[in-house]
């Protein structure tokens, strides 16, 4: 067995034969360091119950309201978020509503805060923050951060989203289907602009949120809604205009392609 030292120049000594074996305490690369072991109690039957101060994810405990967490990556203010949504009625065509198979991620970062990270958005949040409706689903005041970085920045469909897998159409769900679709569409822009001998987009979020008119206004819906549980008490509502379930809304092909062709 190999045998050194972790300092620049060891030496290592190979053996032919292995005569024994030796345990050491400690860990090494592919092996984590030694478990820490305690006691279980298993309890056959509960004969009473304690409240304890504290709180979770969905309802408040103790004397601090519940802290509401955006998802990361997508809180960069270096990434464009994509929330996700549904046709309403569930056929194609009709207007389009925050999904509710699942809650569309969105929220505010503690990280990073609109300024100096993110201005380019701070006018849309502070208007959604005055237009949304006080009281439930909506946190109390304290469990986000209003001037953090604010998810989604747009949405596309989310849920109902048909694939085809085997020669066979299937029906699939969620921000893993709109993120590649927006991205998508991202993509035919830029080929666009290559096109006509225009650079690429290159960070986009600051042009998005300058033109709103591109996008189709999502206002139905919420993401106070949990994976495979249903409604939760927290989250936020879709609104008119930007918001934390939808963004500023889902892309209209056409209009972008007039914005684009506008920009040098």
């Amino acid at each position: 067995m190999p045998k050194g030292t972790n300092k620049p120049g060891g030496t290592c000594t190979l053996f032919k034969t292995i005569t024994g074996t030796k345990s050491l305490p400690g860990s090494y690369s592919g092996k984590a360091k030694p478990q820490v072991k305690a006691n279980c109690t298993v309890f056959s039957k509960v004969t009473g119950k304690k409240t304890s101060s504290g709180q979770t994810s969905s309802s408040p405990g103790g004397k601090t309201p519940v802290v509401l967490w955006p998802s990361w990556p997508a809180s960069s203010p270096w990434v464009t978020a994509v929330g996700a949504t549904r046709f309403v009625g569930q056929k194609v065509g009709n207007e389009e509503m925050a999904t509710d198979q699942f809650g569309s991620g969105g929220g505010f970062s503690g990280q990073f805060g609109q300024s100096p990270n993110a201005k380019w958005q701070s006018a849309d949040v502070a208007n959604y923050l005055k237009v949304v409706p006080q009281g439930l689903p909506l946190p109390p005041a304290g469990s986000f951060p209003a001037q953090g970085r604010a998810t989604p920045d747009v949405c596309a469909l989310g849920e109902g989203f048909q694939v085809v897998q085997g020669k066979r159409v299937l029906a699939v769900g969620g921000t893993s289907a709109s993120a590649p679709t927006f991205a998508a569409v991202v993509s035919l822009l830029n080929e666009h602009r290559l096109q006509n001998g225009k650079k690429q987009l290159g960070f986009l979020n600051p042009f998005l949120y300058q033109n709103i008119a591109a996008f189709t206004d999502v206002t139905k819906g919420t993401n106070a809604i949990g994976r495979g549980t249903g409604p939760i008490k927290y989250g936020f509502d879709a609104t008119k205009g930007w918001d934390p379930a939808t963004g500023i809304g889902s892309p209209d092909f056409s209009k972008l392609i007039a914005a684009i062709d506008a920009l040098p």
